[in-house]
């Protein structure tokens, strides 16, 4: 590199750093007692833009004074005094930056606590219910969760393919509390096998670690973390999703209770289906049948499935001819008496 180039890069950080501009032009001042920008450039192969930038930045520093033989003209400092003055500066700078640390630690310090005080922080009654109102709210509180979990996260996923979004927003949260020793227990529906975005995310998971397990169907969302919080859906409120924060142990023993249950049956991901006799059906076609029996409609078995209404009514009508059913209620009475519900 030569100081022609235009690139030229700085010496250090910003503040009372000089970089390679302002540097040759300071020696140039000093040895050449050259004050005036314009042969200055001349004699560094510099374009005046540079060399007057320079300046300013030296003036800056207090590195290049006007010259008080001819004002219009500019002086360089003796090499001492300027090391002192850069001295001087770069402990003021220290100094500030160090007083600005210290205030924004007290304004976040100040903010929780008022956080706390407005309701915001989960850390209240031990057995009070919060409602977290809007996708900011809880994303927030979830996030707190995966920083603060030192054991063990319990999850249903249902709902099939996950957002693309979602998934990325949530790796480096997951991946921290994994390397942090936190066990993941997942359980998804069977139908994002057929996803290719989720079932990528799902075997980076298991690769770092996490233990997935796949359900025909699932009762719900649910998170429960460190056997000690747990999260649900809650209802939409002004036109806002709302989720429940519970903290009561009664609760999250009986939802951790609940997702044990599911765990047991549930199939490890990455293994083979478990091979179902010819003339029975398997797990997913047992939850359609299930649900049908339940009085469901195709756009509810479909949306507890986590697929198509479309792959819905194909499973149905494949039901249907193998039980040699000739409508839907008769579907549901042979699957019954035959065991298949």
């Amino acid at each position: 590199m030569t100081l022609g180039d235009e690139g030229a890069e700085p010496w250090g950080d910003k503040g009372v750093a000089l970089d390679a501009d302002a540097l040759a032009v300071y020696r140039a001042v000093l040895l050449h007692r050259e004050g005036d920008p314009a042969a200055l450039a001349a004699i560094l192969g510099m374009s005046d833009r540079r060399v007057r930038a320079a300046c300013d930045r030296l003036t800056e520093l207090a590195l290049l004074r006007p010259s008080r033989d001819r004002p219009d003209l500019i002086r360089a400092v003796s090499p001492d005094l300027g090391l002192e003055l850069m001295l001087q500066r770069e402990q003021q700078e220290l100094l500030l930056r160090q007083e600005r640390l210290a205030q924004t630690r007290s304004a976040l310090r100040l903010l929780a606590t008022e956080y706390a005080a407005a309701g915001g922080s989960a850390d209240r009654s031990p057995d009070a219910v919060e409602v977290l109102r809007g996708m900011d709210e809880i994303r927030t509180h979830l996030e707190s969760l995966a920083g603060r979990c030192t054991r063990e996260v319990l999850s249903f996923q249902p709902g099939g393919a996950l957002p693309t979004e979602a998934l990325e927003a949530s790796r480096p949260l997951n991946e921290q509390a994994m390397v942090r020793g936190v066990r993941f227990r997942t359980i998804y529906l069977q139908s994002i096998t057929t996803d290719r975005v989720t079932t990528q995310y799902v075997r980076w998971a298991r690769e770092l670690g996490g233990d997935i397990r796949l359900a025909p169907t699932l009762p719900m969302r649910l998170l429960v973390v460190d056997h000690e919080v747990a999260v649900i859906p809650g209802e939409t409120r002004a036109g806002l999703p709302t989720a429940l924060l519970l903290r009561s142990a009664p609760v999250v023993r009986a939802l951790h209770a609940l997702f044990e249950a599911y765990w047991k049956d549930a199939e490890p991901f990455g293994t083979e289906p478990k091979e179902a006799p010819s003339v029975g059906p398997t797990a997913q076609e047992r939850a359609v049948l299930r649900l049908l029996a339940d009085g469901c409609k195709d756009e509810t078995v479909a949306r507890a499935l986590g697929i198509s209404v479309r792959t819905e009514r194909r499973m149905v009508a494949e039901l249907t001819a193998r039980l040699g059913a000739s409508s839907r209620f008769e579907l549901a009475v042979k699957a019954t008496r035959s065991g298949w519900v």
